[in-house]
């Protein structure tokens, strides 16, 4: 077995090539995790809203408030609830969809623009 005399390896630029990619992906991860946070946050008042027994019943402007009191409580109120609720009946049922755009700036005028569609079926009124 020959043992080379020199060790090879990864170089001082590969090295940074390596850890510059590791940290511009980290730099994406943080930047992307508030609206992720806050689409949880959207995501649990909606389902929130289907687990009381009177959504089916409730009309447009109930639901809306119901879900905008739910999300002020919880400081996710940054899109227009008001553009982005639809109310549609299928059936005897009503299915609540909500249905929005969050942009993130990365830098300079590079954005991210993530896209966020959540709905329930609810049991309508007999």
């Amino acid at each position: 077995m020959q043992v080379p005399k020199r060790q090879s390896g990864m170089s001082m630029w590969s090295m940074l090539f390596v850890l510059g990619t590791m940290a511009f992906f980290l730099f994406l991860l943080f930047k992307m995790i508030p609206p992720y946070l806050g689409d949880f946050k959207v995501k649990s008042a909606l389902e929130s809203l289907g687990r009381q027994p009177d959504a089916g019943t409730m009309t447009m402007r109930d639901i809306q408030e119901a879900i905008r009191k739910r999300l002020e409580i919880d400081s996710a109120d940054n899109f227009d609830l008001s553009n982005s609720l639809t109310v549609t009946a299928k059936g005897r049922n009503k299915v609540i969809r909500i249905n929005y755009e969050s942009v993130t700036p990365i830098a300079l005028n590079i954005s991210a623009l993530l896209t966020f569609d959540h709905s329930i079926e609810v049991r309508g009124s007999e």
